[in-house]
């Protein structure tokens, strides 16, 4: 007998500033769920989240997309990028079991205090790249897919234009991370 598989929806977890986020409607991901500051990301800096869950019994894959905007006095150039990492950890606690110095609250991300910001990064999860157009204001992209190996994670924003800083409030940005289950019958 063929198996069907069978696509449900899910649980979104939405990533914003809780108390700046009010975008348009044209810019509305949805609710917010999990705190991430990332008011005037300055490029070079990172940004991480608090801390959230997948759940017990999570989606196999979860899409990624983003809604940014940037500084109307800063241009960044088309096809520069904000790289987007998750740091997997098996532990609820904030500052538990977290991969490359991440500290599980809504924070700037430095890294670990002995190696780079770049060197940190490399012990988390990629999840996708932000590619950025050649205008100010706000920018909505896919950034990629996941596959969430533990239960829980921080989510990380590196801003790494030349010239792109983020917009001096959160109002408009979010950070979507979408599940899609299989059910195979």
């Amino acid at each position: 007998m063929p198996n069907e598989i069978l696509i449900k929806t899910g649980t979104a977890i939405i990533l914003a500033d809780v108390t700046d986020h009010s975008p348009s409607a044209n810019n509305n991901l949805g609710s917010r769920t999990v705190q991430i500051d990332l008011t005037g990301l300055a490029s070079g800096a990172a940004r991480q989240s608090a801390k959230f869950d997948f759940g017990a019994v999570r989606a196999d894959l979860w899409y990624a997309y983003a809604c940014l905007e940037f500084l109307a006095a800063e241009v960044p150039a088309a096809g520069e990028s904000l790289p987007f990492y998750i740091a997997p950890s098996p532990a609820l606690g904030a500052a538990v079991a977290n991969p490359g110095g991440v500290t599980g609250s809504d924070s700037a991300y430095t890294g670990t205090a002995g190696s780079t910001l770049a060197e940190s990064l490399l012990q988390l999860d990629h999840l996708g790249t932000f590619k950025v157009l050649d205008d100010v204001g706000v920018q909505i992209s896919p950034i990629g897919v996941y596959s969430p190996l533990m239960r829980y994670g921080s989510l990380i924003v590196f801003n790494n234009t030349a010239n792109g800083d983020l917009d001096s409030d959160a109002v408009q940005m979010s950070v979507l991370l979408s599940p899609t289950p299989l059910e195979v019958q």
